[in-house]
């Protein structure tokens, strides 16, 4: 080989420690070795195992976002209605709005779709709780900068 030619490639089957020299190194066992004292197939069944078991955790997961993504759906209209009565009432935006129902939910440890339930039928029915109605007005101050604190 002349000065400045590449080197040929390198065998795989054989590696050199220090880089000088290409000695032969022993390739590690496959990855499907029987472990000693089990065969093979007691292996495979075991690997098939744990594949179902996580494709059961996946489709639970799966299961679960889907029934939040319904729920979310069928609130929707009613969380669209209560920003809408916020708006009017406190003469805010629908972001504004959105802010306060959120903050009441928050505020009082209430879902947020329970604090909508409640704005909707206060519009015909009986006024929502005591602690919703406080809590919407203090997040209305809070919004407006008339709250202690901002």
């Amino acid at each position: 080989m002349r000065h400045g030619d590449a080197p040929p490639p390198a065998d795989p089957a054989r590696r050199s420690g220090s880089g000088h020299h290409d000695m032969p190194v022993e390739a590690p066992p496959p990855s499907s070795a029987p472990v000693p004292g089990r065969g093979a197939g007691a292996l495979r069944e075991e690997a098939e195992e744990l594949r179902e078991a996580v494709a059961l955790r996946e489709s639970a997961a799966l299961r679960e976002e889907i029934e939040g993504l319904r729920r979310a759906l069928a609130s929707r209209p009613l969380l669209d209605m209560a920003r809408g009565i916020v708006m009017a009432a406190g003469r805010c935006t629908p972001e504004e709005a959105w802010q306060i129902l959120v903050e009441t939910s928050q505020h009082t440890n209430i879902k947020l779709r329970h604090v909508a339930e409640a704005v909707v039928e206060g519009v015909g029915g009986p006024p929502p709780p005591e602690a919703v109605r406080s809590a919407m007005r203090a997040a209305l101050a809070r919004m407006r900068g008339n709250a202690p604190g901002r």
